[in-house]
């Protein structure tokens, strides 16, 4: 819990940052540069050899930041998209293609490349257990029989 609040907060606090008091002339465009680097950051970090993480909870605070009630739905698609297939890595892709949409929508031409391109950096994080999926050797989550265990 304490590695997930500091993912959560290493990217929402500079986004923020960036949109309401450093760049606030640009708003939701300055915290999509500032997710972008969180994100690149987090997935490759120079002091560990460029090998991080896969940026799942740096994205979804990263879209909230951008937008509370688009990036609290993508992140909900997401959730959908693994208690539906059981697969950790397509809800992990789901969560920013499903900002694709509003990102170009609501925020423009800029914010929306920079979402094609959280998407595209999403993919390549879990593309080795997108390929593992069809081989059965990805393995499956079943959420919600995992809170139910851990209920009783």
């Amino acid at each position: 819990m304490v590695v997930l609040a500091g993912d959560l907060l290493k990217t929402f606090v500079p986004c923020l940052i960036c949109r309401m008091i450093l760049f606030s002339d640009l708003g939701a465009t300055a915290a999509a540069y500032a997710e972008l680097g969180a994100v690149i950051g987090h997935n490759f970090p120079a002091w560990h050899r460029f090998r991080g993480g896969k940026g799942v909870a740096c994205t979804c605070a990263a879209l909230v930041s951008i937008s509370f009630g688009y990036g609290l739905l993508a992140c909900i698609i997401g959730l959908i998209g693994v208690l539906i297939s059981h697969y950790l890595p397509i809800g992990a892709v789901l969560i920013p293609a499903a900002f694709i949409l509003p990102a170009f929508y609501c925020y423009g031409n800029e914010v929306g490349i920079l979402t094609v391109i959280l998407t595209l950096m999403m993919l390549q994080r879990h593309m080795p257990g997108l390929k593992n999926i069809p081989s059965g050797t990805e393995p499956r989550k079943d959420l919600l029989k995992a809170l139910r265990r851990k209920k009783g």
